[in-house]
């Protein structure tokens, strides 16, 4: 199929979750010629489209240790009114500091925020192929150019410096970059999670018994398998609804960086909240359930080998990096298959 030229940036920012949306507004409010190049019609990634909607941790030890173009973006919506910031100069489980964020508004924010910029944005058109040219300098391979699929076919994407905030680091592997993928003895990945939605009507209609009575009730259904546990990760019915279908289930096994995994994958994902849905409707003759984000996200797929590794004995020790660009403040939180418990270290102040 022929490739139709586009335009040339100075920086070509692909994917726009949370980091590739900062990305390009910095870039583009530095004075560069960006674009930022988004498979999903909608900005946010695994806030808005996956639907993980607790932006964290900007404090640390009762003290704010990131600002930054995400604090903007969180002080920006909480004036519009659709950011719950929590207290987070008391004591509590670092959870609790999660910024709660409505997702319309999130991503109509971002949409606006890279307007702004000036930034050019190219939504739906997903990069599907790499070009690169060989640098005289250190004998690197040099990213020169992009292939997006448009509605009028492929396009080229040239630009002078690509970033990657694919997720998957789709661009470094397909330029040819060396990455691991897994635990290196026994290559298992982190597991996924799928975002679902209550019905309203049906969360207003629940109280202190219906709870209980819910809880009692999904228990003979991991009896009779009917539900498994990784489905709620046995938590009781009260959560679920509070939590409201966010960063409940465990989907395991899967390898988002490959297709063909990650199809089963979401074939699996639907799959449990079906069973979920199921089991509430055999309770209650009400679905419960309404809605589901459009895949499973993914924890963990590709890491890039770069220059050098953050450690975990560097990470907790709060080192600093010469060459620093940001801040970063969250436990490590390490989950594994089904039911086996998360792995936490947790930062001291």
């Amino acid at each position: 199929m022929k490739i139709i030229d586009g335009k040339t940036y100075d920086v070509v920012v692909c994917g726009c979750g949370s980091a590739g949306f900062c990305a390009a507004v910095q870039a583009a409010r530095a004075g560069m010629k960006t674009a930022v190049i988004e498979k999903y019609g909608m900005p946010g990634g695994i806030m808005t489209v996956m639907g993980n909607n607790d932006v964290a941790q900007f404090y640390a030890h009762k003290k704010q240790v990131i600002s930054g173009i995400g604090w903007e973006f969180i002080l920006r919506l909480a004036e519009q009114g659709f950011a719950d910031i929590p207290d987070m100069t008391v004591d509590a489980p670092h959870w609790k500091y999660g910024v709660h964020v409505n997702i319309v508004a999130a991503a109509h924010l971002i949409d606006n925020m890279l307007t702004e910029a000036g930034v050019d944005i190219y939504y739906n058109q997903p990069a599907v192929e790499v070009e690169v040219n060989n640098s005289a300098k250190e004998n690197l391979k040099v990213v020169d150019s992009v292939i997006i699929s448009t509605k009028s076919g492929l396009k080229r994407i040239t630009g002078k410096m690509f970033i990657d905030c694919t997720g998957d680091g789709d661009i470094c592997a397909w330029a040819g970059a060396d990455y691991e993928c897994g635990d290196e003895i026994t290559g298992a990945l982190q597991p996924g999670t799928i975002r679902y939605y209550f019905d309203i009507g049906f969360q207003n209609n629940c109280d202190t018994k219906s709870y209980k009575y819910i809880t009692e009730k999904l228990k003979e259904a991991y009896n009779n398998g009917t539900l498994l546990y990784p489905d709620t990760m046995n938590r009781d019915f009260e959560t679920l609804i509070n939590a409201n279908g966010n960063n409940v289930n465990h989907i395991s096994g899967y390898n988002g960086a490959d297709s063909d995994s990650k199809t089963i994958c979401d074939i699996e994902g639907r799959a449990s909240v079906y069973r979920l849905m199921k089991s509430i409707h055999n309770i209650t003759k009400h679905p419960g359930i309404v809605s589901i984000a459009p895949e499973v996200g993914m924890r963990e797929t590709r890491r890039i080998i770069c220059d050098t590794y953050i450690t975990v004995d560097e990470y907790i020790s709060a080192y600093e990096y010469p060459d620093s660009i940001c801040n970063s403040f969250y436990p490590i939180d390490l989950h594994r298959d089904g039911m086996e418990k998360i792995y936490q270290i947790f930062l001291e102040e």
